[in-house]
């Protein structure tokens, strides 16, 4: 012979287990939407030091680019690229190391780049999480998140 459950134990155990399966679902139901993303600023200050950049490995393969016309354009991901004095750069590369000389005019489509420059008139970035570097402060048009300006 069973004995039977009272009605309140049942009623406390259903009712734990709604609550337990109704935190899990709460918990796992976000798509992100309602966190508040806040676009960070661009900093010339020395703030936005190597912390955001690693050093390149020192395997990374190295690769010259070349400047024909006044023009450049660099698509070597995931490399070291050099390029002397040009007077219009666009960078489509990602995740790649750029020492330039003096440039005009840089825009940088690709992301995660680390671009290192004698002087840049103008610079737009149009994607995430670049870091220009120069001697001079250039004129900026940032369109992404998370670049960073430098200057020396």
């Amino acid at each position: 012979m069973t004995t039977p459950i009272p009605p309140i134990r049942r009623f406390l155990v259903t009712g734990l287990a709604v609550v337990g399966v109704l935190g899990a679902l709460t918990a796992c139901s976000g798509d992100g939407a309602d966190k508040p993303t806040a676009k960070p600023s661009a900093t010339s200050s020395a703030e936005a030091d190597s912390k955001q950049f690693s050093n390149p490995p020192a395997d990374i393969e190295k690769t010259k680019a070349e400047c024909t016309d006044g023009k450049a354009v660099i698509d070597q991901a995931n490399k070291d690229v050099t390029l002397g004095d040009c007077a219009s750069v666009e960078i489509t590369a990602g995740n790649a190391v750029v020492h330039l000389g003096n440039v005009e005019k840089l825009v940088v489509s690709g992301s995660i780049n680390d671009v290192s420059a004698k002087t840049v008139g103008s610079v737009r970035v149009e994607t995430d999480g670049n870091r220009v570097t120069s001697d001079n402060k250039p004129k900026v048009d940032d369109q992404g998140t998370g670049n960073v300006f430098v200057t020396r």
